[in-house]
């Protein structure tokens, strides 16, 4: 499957826009414009989740990471080189 970097800013748009409420997949998908199939959702919040804008908790629920906020804040450099959190501090939230 193929990055889709725009549909990944969507998804990370959303997200924010859900405010202190998390989302989940189903909810993601209903926000998004046009019919974007949950396996595609799923792989690019994966790749939002290992560029450490976006955390997952065990119940699969995602928000935006406070460096997931900060890319939204810089506009066009959304998906430009960002540091990375250490292992230890992206892991599922409690």
């Amino acid at each position: 499957m193929k990055r889709d970097k725009a549909l990944m800013g969507e998804i990370l748009k959303q997200l924010a826009s859900f405010g202190t409420l998390y989302g989940d997949v189903e909810k993601i998908q209903s926000a998004l414009p046009g019919q974007v199939a949950p396996e595609v959702i799923l792989h690019h919040l994966r790749l939002l989740y290992d560029r450490g804008l976006a955390a997952v908790d065990m119940h699969n629920f995602w928000r935006v990471t406070d460096q997931g906020y900060d890319a939204l804040e810089t506009g066009g450099e959304l998906f430009g080189k960002h540091e990375t959190p250490p292992p230890g501090q992206r892991g599922i939230d409690n």
